[in-house]
Order: structure tokens, then C-alpha cells, then sequence
């Protein structure tokens, strides 16, 4: 799978390509969600993770953005804050689903993976 992560907290992007790269995915990572469309816009991705909370654009935003682009591109958001009005948000505009940190890795890895593995059949 080829997976792009969009968060502007370096070590979750270390943390979430290392666990992806582990499990033989290719990962690119970028902490500027203009840069993230701008990939988006250019390659064909399996996945994308992206933060809720970004500094220069809300990943709300950005996320109705990916959704222009590419609408059958599965898009998830994570984020450290439980706010219910903001996944509630992120599902309304076609988030496939919304991951808290710290990350539950057992389910991305036997629930998320196999789910997308399972839409690109």
C-alpha cells in the first residue's frame, strides 16, 4: 500500500511511518497539508492519515479538499483531542473513520489495513 501521512507533530510521523514501513507499506510524510494535496494532486495513494489540527489549514478543510481530488481515497483523521463535533465533522465529509492518539496499533493493523485492503479487491 502506498500510505501519505499529513500531521505537523514529527514524532507521530516517525512513529506512524515506522509502524507502516514495518509492515511493508510505502510511507511519505509531510508536516504541511498544502504539500500533502499538492501529493495528492500528483500520485495515487491507498491511504491517507491526516491530523485534525493543523496549523495552516484546519484538517477539516483539508480534508474536503482530498475529497475534490480523489473521492474514493480513503482518509483518516487522527487526533490528540477528544472532540466529538470535530469526528462527528470528519465522518460527515467522508472521513473512513478517526483514530485517537496514542494509537491503537493492533487495530490499525487488523482492522484499517484489512478494510482498505479489502475496498481495493
Amino acid at each position: 500500500m502506498k500510505i501519505l501521512i499529513i500531521d505537523d507533530d514529527t514524532e507521530i510521523l516517525d512513529l506512524l511511518n515506522t509502524f507502516f514501513t514495518s509492515l511493508g507499506h510505502n510511507v511519505l510524510t509531510t508536516t504541511n497539508s498544502i504539500e500533502g494535496l499538492k501529493f495528492i494532486a500528483k500520485e495515487i495513494y491507498d491511504l491517507v492519515m491526516l491530523d485534525i489540527k493543523l496549523p495552516e489549514r484546519d484538517g477539516i478543510e483539508v480534508l474536503k479538499e482530498i475529497k475534490k481530488l480523489d473521492p474514493g481515497l480513503p482518509v483518516v483523521m487522527i487526533t490528540g483531542y477528544k472532540e466529538a463535533e470535530k469526528v462527528i465533522e470528519a465522518f460527515r465529509y467522508g472521513a473512513l473513520d478517526c483514530l485517537l492518539k496514542p494509537f491503537n496499533f493492533d487495530y490499525i493493523k487488523n482492522n484499517l489495513l484489512s478494510q482498505i485492503s479489502e475496498r481495493k479487491k
